[in-house]
């Protein structure tokens, strides 16, 4: 068999081979060049999928950041609260609230510069609604507070006997008398306050009760004679009676400056324009009668008032003009208030002097330290024209 050899073809047939075979080498060059290109391209084929593994890793510590940080979020939201609920907060408590945060929130470099100058803001700002809120709290005690301060700088205590008092004329009173104790419903009575005035001398008697069920209970009884002088009453002996308890008297020795109660074996001095607890009501209206301007809101005024043991120096503060509802309909009086005094006595004290109806206290109410409250408001009154002295 002959083998045909380049060499053994014709010189046209060779070259036609040559081209042929170098075409034949240039395609499979070709091919191998684009499988070696399939090959690359596969290699990048594996990035989209290190990519997703990358976008789930970046997602995976966003998660994660967000499972750890989730309490901080929640965490704000409380403080919000807080600070809504009670906006006032301190700047010891807004540390305390920074302190709670999480040390990763922040670096050690950021903390002490972000820490007191960040958070005090937002404190302020959520001041100022919280103050228009509760403002009307504190605002009337800061405005009690100093307007107590003003009344004892520019109205200090004045003693009743220094002042002008002319007794009031003779009367009688009738009230409608209502306690109310906490958690008990009301408790409704009679009560009469006559006032004799006649000859220098005067005789005075103040009474209550409250109307129960099928019978009245008489809370106490005063009675107070004395005589009538320019510095307005002067009592010589006073009485007490209370409910369970028997009669107790009260003395005034005006020679020995002494004051002296059948209740206890202690003496006490006793002060130039003193009165008992009956006397007191006439010799407060006594100063209207004498001159109404004595009456001035915030006038503070000290009298000794001698009780059934003992004596204290009571202080009157001058509230300013009310009116009143009673059944003789609306008046106009002067509100006086005796407040409570620490270690001597803890009730308060409140009287509605009338001057349309001589001055007389058509109103009196008392409210013990444990909240109960009895007013006292008249529904009648019998007066004369004219004073004795």
């Amino acid at each position: 068999m002959n083998r045909i050899t380049l060499s053994t073809l014709p010189a046209r047939f060779r070259s036609r081979a040559l081209i042929f075979i170098g075409m034949a080498i240039a395609f499979h060059l070709f091919l191998w060049h684009l499988l070696s290109g399939s090959l690359v391209t596969e290699k990048p084929a594996a990035t989209p999928a290190t990519t997703s593994i990358e976008v789930q890793l970046k997602e995976a510590p966003a998660t994660i950041a967000h499972a750890v940080q989730a309490p901080q979020k929640v965490k704000p939201k409380p403080q919000a609260r807080r600070k809504t609920a009670t906006p006032a907060t301190t700047a010891a408590r807004s540390d305390q609230t920074l302190n709670d945060t999480p040390p990763t929130a922040t670096s050690d470099a950021e903390t002490p510069p972000t820490t007191p100058v960040a958070e005090p803001a937002p404190n302020q700002e959520l001041a100022s609604p919280a103050q228009e809120i509760s403002a009307p709290e504190p605002v009337p005690a800061t405005a009690a507070a100093s307007a107590a301060s003003t009344n004892n700088a520019d109205n200090p205590v004045t003693e009743l006997a220094g002042l002008k008092i002319t007794a009031p004329p003779s009367g009688k009173m009738h009230m409608k008398v209502v306690r109310i104790s906490p958690n008990m419903n009301p408790v409704y009575g009679l009560g009469e306050i006559s006032w004799q005035a006649q000859d220098g001398q005067y005789q005075m008697q103040v009474q209550a009760s409250l109307d129960l069920l099928f019978t009245s209970l008489n809370l106490y009884k005063l009675q107070s004679e004395g005589n009538l002088s320019a510095n307005g009453i002067q009592p010589k002996r006073m009485s007490e009676t209370r409910r369970g308890r028997s009669e107790t008297a009260t003395h005034f020795d005006y020679d020995a400056n002494q004051l002296s109660f059948s209740s206890s074996n202690k003496n006490t001095e006793l002060s130039k324009g003193a009165q008992d607890r009956a006397t007191i009501f006439m010799q407060l209206a006594g100063l209207g009668i004498a001159s109404p301007e004595q009456f001035q809101p915030g006038r503070q005024i000290s009298v000794q008032v001698a009780e059934d043991r003992d004596a204290n120096q009571f202080i009157f503060v001058v509230i300013g003009q009310e009116e009143i509802d009673t059944a003789l309909g609306k008046i106009m009086t002067w509100h006086v208030k005796r407040p409570p005094r620490t270690g001597l006595y803890n009730s308060t004290l409140e009287l509605w002097f009338a001057p349309a109806y001589q001055w007389y206290p058509v109103q009196i109410r008392n409210t013990e330290t444990n909240g109960a409250v009895t007013t006292q408001t008249v529904s009648k009154i019998q007066l004369q024209s004219t004073s004795g002295k």
